[in-house]
């Protein structure tokens, strides 16, 4: 299903490579198959659908710049590259992916500091970089974010465990 939504996305975006909806679906439909090859254990093959829905984000924000879905679909990409990368043993690799994701997240959060998902995004992406460097003041930032979510009374529900894992962690 995901490859035909592909190849509909395809001749759309031929037809009329301006139209950054069908762009935007295009980039999406090559992340949905990343997802599932990674998920079946294709990780060359995710990691090959991940890289080609990177220059189409590139390409959308280039259009318009101001665009935070798209930037946070870029941050994504970046962080599902990372993702597959660490899992094949590219440390480098993922980090610099990390890197270029967390520089994106943490845009969007200067642009609004109100926004929890964006600041659930920084929140992970801190945690990544920890993971890959070893290094904890990484934990201690994601902490400080979600403390101050949870202080206000905005930590979503779903979101009630990372607060003491990242304790633990910081203590670990």
């Amino acid at each position: 299903a995901y490859r035909k939504s592909l190849a509909i996305a395809e001749a759309l975006t031929s037809r009329v490579p301006t139209n950054t909806g069908w762009q935007r679906g295009l980039s999406v439909s090559h992340d949905r198959i990343g997802r599932l090859l990674l998920a079946q254990g294709d990780g060359p093959g995710a990691l090959e659908a991940y890289r080609k829905s990177l220059p189409i984000f590139e390409a959308l924000i280039a259009r318009d710049p101001a665009n935070t879905e798209w930037q946070r679909d870029l941050s994504a990409s970046h962080n599902n590259i990372g993702d597959v990368l660490l899992g094949q043993g590219d440390g480098p690799g993922a980090l610099a992916a990390y890197l270029k994701s967390l520089s994106i997240a943490e845009a969007l959060i200067a642009r609004d500091p109100a926004n929890i998902e964006w600041q659930r995004d920084l929140i992970f992406g801190y945690v990544k970089l920890s993971e890959v460097t070893g290094d904890k003041a990484y934990i201690l930032r994601a902490l400080k974010i979600a403390e101050d979510l949870q202080q206000r009374g905005v930590l979503l529900p779903r979101d009630a465990w990372i607060v003491d894992d990242l304790r633990r962690r910081a203590a670990g």
